[in-house]
């Protein structure tokens, strides 16, 4: 499933500095407007003398400082896209894909969002064609807590039967048997919100067009051969106990598998663990190790 071997990492802040920001913010808004005003070059109305330079050049000023980081932005980028290079295979990207690239990256200031972004030259490099300007276009418009959003939701995704692309697994239902006391069917679901990725975040995946907003439900899976299932680079395989038994999931948009991919596998092992869990209720999964496989049964 993977493209990349080490994970791109979203950070929505950094605890300690967040404290000591929030130490130093300043209590009333007057303050603070004026703070932003004289950050950005804005505050010539606010000062209690005239200003000494024009308007024009105030505005001169202004978007000689926004050009300066932009390119700051952009120079950031792709010493991160060279660092995280080998030798891989490497081809040449379109033209016109690099120019609008460049036109949306140089608005990205947030560092965590600068590796994405540094992510997306070093995949289109060894792999021309494989972000759509869509793509781009979303992750444009993405906030660094909606990317930490679409990264845990990666990294609960796998994969199974034919379709490689990405799905959240959410549960099964099965036909009820004989001993069920007349219940038709039984299901059985996963709470993703324990693995920080409650119902209110998958509303922001849907919004975003990252993820299908209607829980799914496989075909009837097939007793006569096993079931090939991917989670993170791990290939398992799930031989199904009876009849009846369908699994339940949302399905990653086309342009939230491709965000998917640069972000890369990452590990939850607390989720993986509960997975096999919940399938080992209704199949034999086959967990593929070194020198064999391991097969797993509730």
């Amino acid at each position: 499933m993977a493209d990349t071997k080490k994970p791109v990492v979203i950070e929505h802040g950094n605890g300690k500095r967040n404290h000591e920001k929030k130490s130093a913010y300043i209590k009333d808004s007057a303050s603070r407007v004026l703070s932003i005003a004289q950050t950005y070059g804005l505050d010539a109305l606010l000062q209690t003398e005239k200003p000494e330079k024009s308007t024009l050049e105030r505005a001169l000023l202004r978007e000689r400082r926004r050009k300066e980081q932009r390119q700051k932005n952009l120079e950031q980028i792709l010493k991160l896209a060279h660092i995280s290079c080998k030798d891989e295979t490497a081809g040449d990207p379109d033209q016109d894909w690099l120019y609008r690239y460049f036109d949306m990256a140089h608005e990205v200031h947030n560092p965590s969002m600068q590796r994405l972004w540094a992510q997306v030259l070093k995949r289109e490099v060894t792999n021309p064609g494989s972000t759509s300007m869509k793509a781009l276009k979303v992750l444009q418009d993405m906030t660094p807590k909606e990317a930490q959003i679409l990264q845990r939701a990666a990294s609960l995704a796998c994969s199974f039967g034919g379709d490689s692309n990405r799905k959240l697994m959410v549960g099964y239902r099965a036909k009820g048997s004989m001993f069920s006391f007349g219940k038709r069917t039984t299901t059985n679901n996963l709470n993703t919100g324990s693995f920080q990725l409650p119902y209110s975040s998958l509303l922001v995946l849907f919004e975003l067009g990252l993820m299908h907003g209607t829980e799914l439900e496989s075909g009837e899976i097939e007793m006569e051969s096993p079931l090939p299932f991917a989670y993170q680079g791990k290939n398992l395989s799930l031989q199904v106990h009876g009849k009846g038994v369908r699994l339940l999931y949302y399905r990653f948009s086309p342009t939230g598998n491709e965000l998917c991919k640069l972000l890369g596998n990452k590990n939850n092992m607390q989720y993986y663990d509960q997975l096999v869990a919940l399938l080992s209720q209704k199949f034999t999964v086959h967990t593929e190790v070194k020198g064999g496989t391991v097969d797993q049964t509730v």
